[in-house]
This record gives C-alpha cells, sequence and structure tokens, in this order.
C-alpha cells in the first residue's frame, strides 16, 4: 500500500469515537423495534429526510470531485491512458460480478423449493408501483456525471485553470465542513432506520427467503476476497491491510445501507495514505455509478432466484441478453437506499421474460439484502481507486498543483 506521512484526518479523530455510537444505536434499535413495534414503524421517516438532505450536500461533493478530477486528467500526456485504465477497469469487474452472480444462483438455486405461500406475503408499497422504469428517473447522476465531466475537460483547457480550481476547491471544503456537522445525527438515523425495519419486517421474513439472503452474502465474500483478492495481490496491494485501512467507512455503509454516506471520508482517508487525489477524484465518484459489482451480484442472483421460482426455460442466447440488460440497469444503482431494488424492477421490465408480480418477495428482505450490497459497491469502488492511482503514481506531474 502506498503511504506517505500520516495526516490526522477526519474519519480518524470523528469515526473512531463514531463507531461505538454506530454499534450502540444498532442494538438499541434492534431492541426497539422488537418491544415497540408500533413507535418504531414511524420511524423511517427520520432515515428519509437524513438522505435527502445529505444527497443535497453529496451532489455539489460529486460534481466538484469530477470537475477536478477531469480537469487534471484531461490536461495531461497520460489521459487516454489513465480513462482507458479506469473503463477497462469497470468493464472487466462489472463483468465478472454478473458472470459470477449468475452462477452463484445457477449452482447455490436459491428460488427452487421455497415452499412459499405467494398469498402470504404484501404487495409492492405504492411509491413503487408509481415509479417509472425510465433509467434516467432511476439515477439522475448519469447526465449530471456528463456535466461534470465536461466542466472538468473545460476547465483544464482553460488558461486560467489554477485560479478556477482553487475556488472549487474552497467550495469542496464548506460542503465537506456541512456534511461533517450532518453526521453529528449519523447515530439518530442508523438507530431509526434499525427500529423501524426489525419493526416492520422481523426476522421471521428471512426464514422462506433464507436461501437467496445467503446466496447474496456469500458471493458478495467470495468477489471480495476471492476475485478482489486476487486482482489486488496482482498489483501488489495487501487487500487485508487496505481493508482495515478503511474500516470505519466499511462499519459506516453497513450501518446505514448506503455507499454513499461513507463517499466524502474516503477521499481524506485515502489521500492521507498517499493516493493521488487527482485521479481519486475521477474514479471514486465515477465508480458510483459505473462500477458497482454489488448492485450486479444482487441483480444477478435476484434474476436467476425469479427464473428458478417460476421455472422459467432460457437459453443461451437469453442468459446472453440477460447479462446485457443487467450491465445495463446496474449503472442505474447509484448507492441510494432503495436504488437497487428499483434497479431489479428495470431489468425485469426490460428483459421482458420474467414476471413482476411477485417481486414483494424481494422486497420484503431487499433491507437485509442491501447491506452486502452496498458494502461490495463500496470496496469495489475504493480498491478501483487504489489500482489505479498506484498505477499512475507518477503519470501526473505536480507542477502548477493548487494544493
Amino acid at each position: 500500500m502506498m503511504k506517505t506521512a500520516k495526516q490526522k484526518t477526519f474519519t480518524d479523530s470523528y469515526l473512531r469515537n463514531l463507531t461505538l455510537y454506530v454499534f450502540t444505536a444498532i442494538i438499541c434499535g434492534a431492541l426497539t423495534g422488537y418491544y415497540f413495534p408500533e413507535i418504531s414503524k414511524h420511524l423511517e421517516t427520520v432515515s428519509s429526510y437524513f438522505f435527502m438532505l445529505l444527497e443535497v450536500l453529496i451532489i455539489p461533493v460529486i460534481f466538484i470531485a469530477v470537475t477536478y478530477g477531469v480537469s487534471y486528467i484531461f490536461s495531461t500526456k497520460n489521459a487516454f491512458k489513465i480513462v482507458s485504465q479506469m473503463v477497462l477497469y469497470f468493464i472487466i469487474i462489472t463483468s465478472i460480478s454478473i458472470v459470477l452472480g449468475i452462477g452463484s444462483g445457477l449452482l447455490l438455486k436459491p428460488g427452487a423449493n421455497t415452499g412459499i405461500i405467494l398469498s402470504s406475503h404484501k404487495a409492492l408499497p405504492e411509491r413503487f408501483l408509481t415509479k417509472t422504469t425510465n433509467p434516467l428517473h432511476i439515477s439522475n447522476y448519469v447526465l449530471f456525471l456528463l456535466l461534470s465531466i465536461s466542466a472538468g475537460v473545460v476547465i483544464g483547457l482553460s488558461k486560467k485553470k489554477n485560479n478556477i480550481l482553487k475556488a472549487i476547491d474552497v467550495g469542496r471544503n464548506l460542503f465537506f465542513k456541512l456534511i461533517k456537522y450532518v453526521y453529528l445525527f449519523l447515530p439518530i438515523v442508523i438507530f431509526s432506520n434499525i427500529a423501524y425495519g426489525i419493526s416492520v419486517y422481523g426476522i421471521n421474513t428471512l426464514l422462506p427467503l433464507s436461501k437467496i439472503v445467503a446466496t447474496v452474502y456469500l458471493t458478495c465474500v467470495f468477489f471480495i476476497f476471492g476475485i478482489l483478492g486476487v486482482v489486488t495481490a496482482y498489483f501488489k496491494i495487501n487487500l487485508w491491510d487496505f481493508l482495515i485501512s478503511i474500516k470505519e467507512e466499511i462499519i459506516l455503509v453497513i450501518a446505514t445501507s448506503s455507499s454513499k454516506t461513507a463517499f466524502p471520508m474516503i477521499f481524506d482517508k485515502m489521500e492521507s495514505q498517499g493516493y493521488d487525489r487527482k485521479i481519486l477524484r475521477l474514479i471514486i465518484p465515477l465508480g458510483y455509478n459505473f462500477n458497482l459489482a454489488g448492485a450486479c451480484i444482487y441483480l444477478s442472483i435476484s434474476c436467476i432466484f425469479l427464473i428458478q421460482f417460476y421455472n422459467i426455460p432460457l437459453t443461451i442466447k437469453d442468459y446472453f441478453w440477460l447479462f446485457i440488460t443487467i450491465s445495463i440497469a446496474s449503472k442505474t444503482a447509484s448507492g441510494v437506499p432503495g436504488s437497487g431494488f428499483l434497479a431489479l424492477m428495470f431489468t425485469l421490465s426490460r428483459f421482458g421474460k420474467i414476471p413482476t408480480t411477485d417481486l414483494a418477495l424481494l422486497y420484503s428482505i431487499d433491507r437485509f439484502m442491501n447491506e452486502a450490497r452496498s458494502v461490495t459497491n463500496f470496496i469495489g469502488i475504493s480498491v478501483s481507486a487504489a489500482i489505479i492511482s498506484k498505477l499512475n503514481q507518477h503519470s501526473i506531474p505536480l507542477k502548477n498543483d493548487i494544493s
């Protein structure tokens, strides 16, 4: 792992204590949800408002990060090399994730012999029934990222690039401070999230569908320590040491069921370890849309579950088109809680061979699978930034650096 002199970061000082608060909030939330279910059912709005506020603050951070990264990447002679590495890496890793998810589903057969009585499951909530399956509606980051990239190219070619980026960096620091204060409420949000989940779904929901939950978790673990383990070993990065170094962010992602909650802090953490800030600010934001390995695994296994549940015969050609559909749909799972399930709806509607009438089956356990999906997304994004940064640690000259 690339290291420089240890710098004090927000995660070092604040999240070290926050980890204890998170575990306390999880325990208290579980007890409250179990013993006071009627009260807990009204706590969903707490996390909803929190993520609405977080989205408002993170959107400018994404814009600034991408603009900053692109402005430097596109103004260097190695720009094509770096972008090519990023695109190739994203395509290979997400493709492996989809194949791994489909293979795990076919091998472990989570949808076979479930013994589920369909009449015992509720319908989907109205908010999902009224959502369109337009990918831009599901994830509004595609056009936003294109705008950010365009702004970065324009700034990178401008003669006043350094002055502009100094002003942008002031804005970035301001938003980071605001997010820091918002995170003071995280234990309350986590408490509400856990209490609501236990009160509404309970552990009994897992029993008839435990096989698909186990399949998703086992596949994600194999992807992280198997696939990413091999990849990081090839690039001479110790995966275990890397995961330990970002353990606070991983815990945060697990507790909030959203990979975006750790988005602002992973920059500081990895920059303090010596990874190139310019490459981090390009790879990490784009990874949140185009390198979501956890979403690929979740979508693949969920589709195979439904294929087996309905006993639908598919040809090799059908599986190929399912692969293509999941590849596209995974780009709509932006890391916001619930976006993975919307991406599944988009996948099924576009693939066309799998009924959507009993999607409430999977929605009832989506909250339990979201942790595995989010953590795998986050670790995959962080590893990709580390690898590409290491490959190009001497590619971006320090001349005229604003930092």
